[in-house]
């Protein structure tokens, strides 16, 4: 009986992940840093109040000491990925254990 459960189960997780994707998968917003958030704040400052410096051309501001890349060296992407991957196997895992409940609720939700 436990194993017709399992296949059963197994076989019916494929379509419901289909059908209720935002379940199993994450939302998608990304993770931002706090260090990125200082540095998209800069960034704005810059361009509306610094105009007409030292190093403005035409009105836009480029700093020859500036870091090459407009973004930080962080894991804001990783954990992001991190986080919908656990978020799915999990999810998976509980509907594999707890598959008729899923089922019930997709249906109360559906009416």
């Amino acid at each position: 009986m436990q194993h017709m459960y399992f296949f059963i189960t197994t076989a019916i997780l494929p379509f419901f992940r289909l059908k209720h994707q935002s379940w199993f998968i994450s939302d998608g917003k990304p993770v931002v840093s706090y260090k990125q958030k200082a540095l998209d704040l800069h960034h704005q400052d810059l361009a509306q109040n610094h105009k007409d410096r030292k190093w403005t051309s035409n009105g836009v501001y480029t700093n020859p000491y500036e870091y090459t890349s407009v973004d930080t060296m962080s894991h804001d992407n990783m954990s992001e990925w991190l986080y919908s991957i656990a978020k799915s196997v999990i999810m998976s895992i509980l509907f594999i254990f707890f598959g008729p409940i899923f089922i019930v609720i997709g249906i109360y939700v559906k009416c």
